[in-house]
């Protein structure tokens, strides 16, 4: 197999079993929420509220995948929708109590899940392999040239 395509492969299956161990762990540890809707709160708790806009440009996904992650956590109680006043055709999301008293429980649980993950994987690795990441990221994110 291409080098190339070894690493596209590998780079989905360890995406799709990090969902899995992630979803597997939070339930085991009662946080009932899943991966995705654990990143969006997240990103509400260091962040505070946002338009759906923001967090879809944060999270890097559309509008509409993130509406259903908004409407799944509002229906949870964890969040509720407000009319921004500065934009009256977008809502700002903005946690409620209930996210606030999952917040110290829900991190720590997150950063221990995370830790055992990348157990055996040492700082500097751990640190090449983020700007990996990050040069991927920056190539698939390049305009492509127009063949004019």
């Amino acid at each position: 197999m291409l080098l190339s395509k070894q690493i596209a492969v590998d780079l989905n299956l360890t995406a799709c079993k990090l969902k899995q161990y992630m979803a597997s762990k939070l339930k085991q540890f009662n946080i009932p929420l899943t991966p995705e809707q654990f990143l969006l709160i997240d990103l509400l708790w260091n962040q505070g509220p946002m338009t759906q806009q923001q967090l879809a440009t944060q999270m890097h996904k559309d509008k509409n995948s993130v509406t259903k992650l908004v409407d799944a956590i509002e229906k949870k109680g964890f969040a509720v929708r407000a009319q921004n006043t500065q934009d009256r055709r977008s809502n700002i999301v903005r946690l409620t109590k209930l996210a606030d008293e999952l917040k110290v429980e829900a991190k720590k649980s997150g950063v221990f899940l995370l830790d055992q993950a990348l157990v055996g994987i040492d700082e500097k690795e751990q640190r090449d392999f983020i700007a990996t990441l990050n040069k991927l990221t920056i190539n698939m994110s390049v305009p492509e040239a127009s063949e004019d």
